[in-house]
């Protein structure tokens, strides 16, 4: 059993914690869903590398199921481009290329942008409630070792808005798109400096949005997500 493996199997043992974006509770959700969000922690956390097999085998006996539901989870993952499954050389976590991230961060950019657009219309009120996570967002910003959680709390406030938005399908699609992207958006916040970059256009987006103000709210929330892309690939390309 390896490494990331073994992790998972002792953590089948605690109480079930949901770190993964925008996730229902998890009675709400089916074991295959469950597989694929602790997988999924455990590539985002890097336990496994971009390239790494993931053992079906391994991962039924850790979790003391048939492969059956294994597989179902790997398809999950696959679907939102996390994994890859190989004909005769099983699953493996997926590394995107640059044509690929810059194709996931148009589509993120456009849909982002559209969603606090329709967002500047709602009333106040809803848009205020997520006052207090603009503020984590600045507080986890202050802090020079808190990369994963400002990465997860900045996606936590993407997700909620996009809920908040009232087109559930725009929210599956941007939850699809921020599971393929995670990895690849700590990249981008990696520096202390970047991510207080990211907090002042988080203030500047959410300033715009309670004001109404839907064209700025807008342009800003599209640059946001410009800046990141531009970020990811000067890590991958140099």
């Amino acid at each position: 059993m390896d490494a990331a493996t073994a992790r998972i199997a002792g953590e089948t043992t605690r109480p079930y914690v949901v770190t993964s974006p925008a996730q229902a509770p998890r009675s709400l959700r089916t074991l295959p869903e469950q597989i694929a969000d602790q997988v999924y922690d455990s590539i985002v956390g890097g336990e496994y590398q971009p390239g790494d097999r993931i053992r079906e085998e391994a991962l039924a006996e850790s979790f003391g199921v048939s492969r059956g539901p294994v597989r179902e989870a790997l398809r999950i993952l696959e679907r939102d481009s996390v994994v890859r499954v190989l004909p005769n050389r099983g699953a493996h976590v997926t590394k995107l290329s640059p044509k690929e991230l810059n194709d996931i961060f148009e589509i993120r950019q456009v849909l982002a942008g559209a969603m606090v657009r329709r967002l500047a219309t709602s009333e106040r009120a809803l848009v205020g409630r997520f006052a207090t996570k603009v503020d984590e967002l600045e507080r986890l910003a202050s802090k020079a070792d808190q990369v994963t959680e400002y990465v997860a709390a900045s996606v936590d406030l993407l997700l909620s808005l996009a809920q908040a938005s009232g087109n559930g399908r725009l929210a599956e699609v941007m939850r699809s798109l921020a599971r393929q992207s995670w990895r690849y958006t700590q990249l981008a916040l990696s520096e202390p400096g970047r991510r207080r970059e990211s907090a002042r256009s988080w203030r500047a987006m959410f300033d715009a949005l309670l004001a109404g103000r839907a064209e700025a709210a807008g342009r800003a929330m599209e640059k946001m997500v410009d800046d990141s892309r531009t970020e990811v690939l000067r890590h991958l390309v140099g």
